[in-house]
């Protein structure tokens, strides 16, 4: 049985490995720490006695401090690899969780939020998986990352509507003691058989020689090779700015989405418990389009992808706005989930431009970017709705941001446009 187990390992190229292990701990992290977090919303605000402009700043607080020390994680992790950077970003997001359910006052959850829970989620989850898959996948690299992003809608998909009933019959307290020891149950552990490189196990990125012709040739196709820059070189180049306004501007609007979602569906008329339910249905969704888009983005270029399936959340957010049709409402998660299909195409689009040796890094930097984006968006919408009791004019802003960053993205087009 052994020996049959060890053969299997040696037939299965070990990146894959790394896929699943990064999967189920981003499905840990990002569904707890970023697809549930719009079902705490309300009940915080009850709790804390806030309004939604407040609430909506720990999110946007959070995001903000990712951005900061982005530059700073992604040097690390280049530096150090992802796997200690999971160990400690997870053991504060677990830790800081558990600590929030004994706090009473708005700035103790501020303060214990920001600076460790969000800490802690945004050096361990997603920015340490995607750079170690990165290093691990060339050819594969839209399929593998969408894989990464399907698995936090997955992890959404199960922890939003769990989270909720927990919420709702027996306080935000107890779902927050719960998330953190899930998180350390299940992200601490797999992070152990994690290898930095294909190369440090005598192997190639994709389980394939590099002089693979098939592999070159394809790549070749894309505009895509193994590109190796120096930082500042890459700081430098417009693909860089190019690339780290367009996701900004996708971000900004998504994130704001995400963190109002539940509030913006009640608005228009539908309880919180359907609304809830509705977040399970987006991440649900949102897994069927990360897995095809990412298969589409080895074939076609990610950056027209990127463009095109901005487009239906545009038309979603005006109809929602000057529509009475009920109908519409399901329609957002829909359109919402596309879009965030589009985010796996997003993070694979650095590693086309720029290689795998600085990827973190470059993420990192234009983590500042976004980080400011998605600090003011969501505030900006709660702000908004605070004042005017409605989120019309928060639905047409976002839509021409989104409309702008999709001009981008087809401006930036594909590596071969730029360097020859």
């Amino acid at each position: 049985m052994l020996a049959t187990i060890a053969n299997l390992k040696k037939r299965i190229f070990y990146g894959w490995w790394i896929l699943g292990l990064g999967s189920l701990i981003n499905a840990i992290g990002i569904g707890i720490l970023y697809h549930s977090f719009t079902v705490f919303f309300l009940p915080l605000k009850r709790d804390l006695g806030v309004s939604s402009a407040a609430v909506s700043l720990l999110y946007g607080a959070a995001r903000l401090e990712g951005g900061l020390e982005g530059p700073v994680v992604g040097h690390l992790i280049d530096r150090f690899g992802s796997r200690m950077l999971i160990f400690i970003g997870a053991s504060l997001a677990g830790i800081g969780l558990i600590i929030l359910a004994t706090v009473d006052s708005f700035w103790a959850f501020f303060f214990i939020y920001v600076f460790i829970v969000s800490l802690g989620s945004n050096a361990g989850f997603f920015h340490p998986v995607t750079a170690i898959v990165n290093k691990w996948f060339i050819r594969y690299r839209g399929l593998s990352f969408s894989i990464v992003s399907a698995s936090g809608s997955i992890g959404g998909m199960v922890m939003a509507p769990l989270l909720s009933f927990i919420i709702l019959n027996y306080g935000w307290r107890q779902g927050a003691i719960f998330a953190g020891i899930l998180i350390l149950l299940i992200a601490l552990p797999s992070a152990l058989p994690m290898k930095r490189t294909p190369e440090s196990m005598g192997l190639y990125p994709d389980g394939r020689p590099l002089e693979d012709e098939k592999s070159i040739a394809h790549q070749a196709h894309l505009g895509v090779k193994d590109v190796d820059f120096p930082v500042r070189e890459a700081l430098r180049s417009t693909p860089f700015w190019l690339l780290g306004t367009a996701i900004a501007l996708r971000l900004s609007v998504t994130v704001a989405l995400n963190t109002h979602f539940v509030p913006i569906l009640v608005w228009r008329g539908m309880s919180e418990a359907t609304s809830a339910y509705l977040v399970s249905l987006t991440a649900f969704s949102s897994i069927f389009f990360s897995l095809a888009l990412g298969w589409l983005g080895d074939r076609w270029p990610k950056s027209y992808l990127s463009a095109l399936c901005s487009l239906p959340m545009v038309l979603s957010m005006m109809t929602l706005a000057f529509s009475e049709d009920a109908l519409v409402l399901y329609f957002f998660p829909i359109a919402f989930a596309i879009i965030y299909g589009t985010a796996p195409l997003n993070w694979a689009l650095i590693g086309d431009f720029f290689g795998r040796r600085i990827y973190a890094t470059i993420r990192g930097v234009m983590g500042v970017g976004y980080g400011i984006g998605t600090f003011v968006s969501p505030i900006f919408a709660g702000w908004i709705f605070d004042k005017t009791n409605s989120y019309l004019v928060v639905l047409i802003v976002f839509s021409v941001i989104l409309t702008g960053a999709a001009i981008l993205f087809i401006i930036l087009s594909h590596p071969s446009r730029w360097y020859k």
